[in-house]
């Protein structure tokens, strides 16, 4: 059995529905960068991620199952990816800079007290 790539991803979420789904509709698949991702978490540690092969008979099948999760086109360039940063909200700020004012009031009560 020849089996061929059909998806790669950095993201173990999507390669554990994807595994999921082929274990549902029985189809023939290996995953590769999984070892890597669990003991790094890292995601196959620069290589090209996590992926999956299928049996090149069940090509078509398996890209089908991909393309109604909605994964299938989004593969990650790892060579060109970029972080997005978490959006904080303000409200968090001001709660840990007021946190910060307090700590500070309460050494400064406890120093200055003369005792």
């Amino acid at each position: 059995m020849r089996y061929i790539d059909i998806f790669r991803t950095t993201d173990r979420n999507e390669l554990s529905i994807i595994k999921n789904l082929f274990d549902e509709e029985n189809i023939a698949y290996r995953s590769h960068g999984e070892a890597t991702d669990n003991a790094a978490g890292l995601a196959g540690l620069g290589n090209d991620g996590m992926r999956i092969e299928v049996e090149e008979s069940q090509k078509d099948k398996a890209a089908q199952i991909i393309k109604r999760t909605g994964f299938l086109g989004e593969r990650t360039n790892l060579a060109n990816s970029s972080r997005t940063r978490p959006q904080v909200g303000k409200w968090v700020i001001f709660i840990l800079a007021a946190l910060v004012v307090f700590v500070a009031i309460i050494f400064f009560v406890w120093f200055m007290s003369g005792n």
